[in-house]
């Protein structure tokens, strides 16, 4: 497992770990019901639910040595969250993301997710890494499928119906094309490096 906070570098984004200062912004990103009904409640957090994700990220991390990282622009606008989770009841690593409406349609949820999965299986040497959404959820499937995934079958995750996607190694190395991320070394570079 890879330890400490790290930070990736995108061609316009920067995937950091998130503190507990980033709880305002995080709740109204989570707070959106546009974003919250793709989750289980399928409505917007509440202050006290978004600090309670929050937290559970932070945990992540402590934990397992990586988890989701707080997408933030070059501007230092936390636009959403973005990373890879273990999912407890069946030892997967699936890759999540989340943009607050304000910043959707710019490609800032593929190009996050993109690096996400780049870390997952350069750095962490995961053999596969999956997503879920809900089956409705039209542009979440396409970030997926814009990352070389493959959606594989529906599946229950968290008592709701999802749309289950995933990517070998073997086929994100073949894909690695992509204009938006910088070169891999460099990369690399930028997250292996302690953020202070």
């Amino acid at each position: 497992m890879v330890n400490g906070s790290k930070d990736i570098a995108t061609g316009r984004l920067r995937l950091r770990q998130f503190s507990k200062k980033d709880l305002d912004e995080y709740a109204r990103i989570m707070g959106y019901d546009e974003v919250g009904k793709w989750f289980p409640k399928e409505s917007g957090y509440t202050r006290q639910e978004a600090e309670r994700s929050l937290n559970s990220i932070l945990e992540h991390w402590d934990k397992h040595g990586f988890g989701i990282w707080a997408i933030v622009g070059k501007d230092g606008i936390l636009l959403g969250r973005c990373g890879l989770n273990l999912i407890a009841e069946t030892s997967e690593v699936e890759v999540d993301f989340v943009v607050a409406p304000g910043f959707w349609r710019r490609g800032y949820a593929t190009e996050a997710a993109k690096a996400a999965l780049t870390y997952g299986f350069e750095i962490l040497k995961l053999e596969k890494i999956i997503a879920l959404t809900k089956p409705e959820n039209v542009a979440a499937r396409r970030v997926m499928e814009k990352t070389g995934m493959r959606y594989k079958k529906e599946a229950q995750y968290w008592s709701i119906t999802c749309a289950y996607y995933e990517i070998s190694k073997a086929e994100h190395v073949s894909r690695q094309t992509s204009s938006t991320l910088l070169p891999f070394d460099v990369m690399a570079a930028c997250a292996l490096r302690l953020s202070n």
